[in-house]
């Protein structure tokens, strides 16, 4: 059996977070981070990933011909994107248009997003749909194939077995009529026979 200190290890949340700081960061700047998030616990924080020098980027449009470093840092205790930058910004007294922070789901569906913005070079508008037949999702097709898929599987009852099959009977007992019963007068007592009227002398 757990122990309640392993449920409470194994409950324990943490929030990470992408933390992006435009051109040159000082040399401390990972622990600085560390520094910075001290209230909100923080459980780790990589020392931070350089990207080579872009022309423009898409966190920091005003930026121009700079590179961005990266770091991923997690925390047990709760924040906001926004708190986060707050104390990243004072701490290591940079703007706050040179430091941009998201949490990880606000990374995931920022990828999402750009995932094409990557010019293709290829018209859309004036492209063809791909040839695609899908009269087998509907119609009469549709339905001899769900009947085909519904006779493959046949369900059969199943017998079981116990330890009180010998007291059981093995068929299921059919009922007798009596046949004294079923030649019995059903007729109705009142107006179903007429009585004779005798006529006798004073």
């Amino acid at each position: 059996m757990k122990s309640f200190t392993e449920y409470l290890t194994e409950s324990k949340r943490v929030y990470e977070f992408k933390v992006k700081i435009a051109g040159d960061c000082p040399k401390d700047c990972h622990s600085q981070i560390k520094t910075a998030l001290s209230q909100f616990h923080v459980e780790s924080c990589s020392t931070g990933k350089r990207t080579p020098i872009q022309e423009t980027h898409t966190d920091f449009p005003d930026h121009k011909n700079i590179n961005v470093t990266l770091f991923d840092v997690c925390t047990s205790y709760p924040a906001t994107s926004q708190q986060v930058r707050d104390k990243i910004a004072e701490c290591l007294k940079m703007p706050h248009s040179a430091i941009r922070v998201k949490n990880i789901r606000e990374a995931d569906e920022d990828e999402i997003n750009h995932q094409h913005d990557n010019k293709t070079g290829k018209s859309v508008l004036q492209a063809d749909y791909e040839a695609s037949n899908n009269q087998k999702m509907v119609g009469s097709e549709h339905s001899m194939s769900l009947l085909k898929e519904l006779s493959k599987t046949k369900k059969s009852g199943h017998q079981y077995t116990g330890a009180n099959d010998a007291i059981l009977a093995k068929n299921v007992p059919s009922e007798k009529t009596n046949t004294k019963e079923s030649k019995q007068n059903n007729t109705s007592p009142v107006g179903s026979k007429q009585l004779k009227r005798t006529t006798g002398g004073r």
